[in-house]
């Protein structure tokens, strides 16, 4: 993995909670995820990268860090269907947001960004590529935590 390309996604996480949510979050030590790993997370916001590296970054929280993070935004919602759409659309723009704003810091190599996906629901499953490592990096904040994902190889 390099570094160059997982740092820009890490500095544009951490810049988009505090500017858009005013939520500093503290990063934990990176780990390696099984491919049988179980997870507490409730939404992934998913993102694939080509061009001259491939793979597949995640930022995944709990439901409970999205509904303050909701409420934070100031965006009002009248019944519980209309907020768990709400929630699924700002978190696809969240993702979108932290691509994009990577995307503009990685300015060595050639890369493409997929426009986002986002996975609701308890234990759901991401496929992983099997051939390339997947990192776990966890943040705390004083809302929740919530942790991004990221497995990239560069191409031939």
């Amino acid at each position: 993995m390099d570094v160059t390309i997982i740092n820009p996604f890490l500095a544009a996480a951490l810049d988009v909670y505090r500017e858009m949510f005013g939520i500093s979050a503290t990063p934990g030590a990176p780990f390696l995820l099984s491919e049988d790993s179980s997870h507490r997370w409730d939404i992934s916001g998913i993102l694939g990268v080509t061009g001259d590296f491939s793979g597949i970054v995640s930022f995944r929280l709990h439901k409970i860090l999205a509904d303050k993070m909701l409420v934070k935004s100031g965006i009002q919602v009248e019944t519980e269907e209309d907020r768990q759409q709400t929630v699924y659309e700002m978190i696809g723009e969240l993702t979108n947001i932290i691509s994009g704003n990577a995307a503009s810091r990685i300015t060595h190599v050639n890369i493409e960004i997929s426009p986002p996906a986002v996975v609701m629901g308890e234990n759901h499953r991401i496929a992983w590529p099997r051939s390339i490592p997947v990192i776990g990096i966890p943040f705390s904040t004083s809302n929740g935590p919530f942790e991004v994902d990221v497995c990239f190889r560069r191409r031939a």
